[in-house]
């Protein structure tokens, strides 16, 4: 992986490689961060709900892999290289009752020849072992901590230490841009922990040659509005 720059939310732009350039969970117009003005040739949509299938709002006539349809939604099994990225899904829910609360949700496990970066989505529950197993090796993990919608702060840890990534980069929490939505801050997942890096910025540059050898998390801070 050349790049990864994060939007907000669980919204962010990854480069491979080769120059791949691939958007994940876009979020629609009236989530109030910067809006997302970017080209790019792929884009993930882990779930259809309004804050993580705007994917009409990328430029570049991408290819769009959902994980959910947006009719019935049923989960949708991808399994396809596009240019030096493998991508594919594995099936999981929004809520800890199976989706009876807020459906499913895909996690997208995305693969280029230094790098997998495995997205989270609205992941709702604690992966069981089969689920990682599913998953597999990952290099950078992005994962919901805030709570509420999706898993909090000790179930984030949980998945983090089931899945053993070297990246843990934390997404889908409150910041100045969402103060008022139901969600808790960075600093719940951060409490007592060491190993954490705090970027300083809204991006990053990890590869093969400069990932830590032990799990580390990295803290990227939100664009903010201008």
């Amino acid at each position: 992986m050349q790049s990864l720059k994060w939007f907000g939310h669980s919204t962010f732009l990854i480069t491979s490689d080769q120059g791949l350039r691939i958007l994940t969970d876009p979020f629609g117009k009236d989530v109030p961060y910067p809006g997302i003005d970017v080209t790019v040739d792929v884009v993930t949509v882990s779930h259809q709900h309004f804050d993580h299938n705007a994917a009409d709002l990328a430029k570049g006539n991408p290819v769009v892999l959902e994980g959910v349809a947006r009719k019935g939604s049923d989960f949708v099994k991808v399994d396809r290289t596009i240019k030096d990225t493998h991508f594919r899904t594995v099936k999981t829910f929004h809520d800890p009752e199976r989706g009876t609360k807020r459906g499913l949700n895909a996690v997208f496990v995305m693969a280029d020849a230094s790098t997998t970066v495995c997205h989270l989505g609205d992941l709702g529950h604690v992966v069981d072992e089969e689920t990682a197993r599913e998953i597999g090796p990952v290099d950078i993990l992005l994962i919901p901590v805030g709570g509420y919608y999706t898993i909090g702060a000790s179930e984030g840890w949980e998945v983090v230490d089931r899945l053993k990534p070297r990246v843990v980069i934390p997404m889908h929490y409150k910041t100045p841009a969402v103060a008022t939505w139901p969600i808790a801050s960075v600093e719940e997942f951060l409490k007592g922990k060491d190993r954490v890096r705090r970027v300083g910025s809204s991006e990053l540059c990890l590869g093969e040659g400069n990932l830590p050898e032990s799990t580390e998390v990295f803290v990227l801070e939100p664009p903010a509005r201008s």
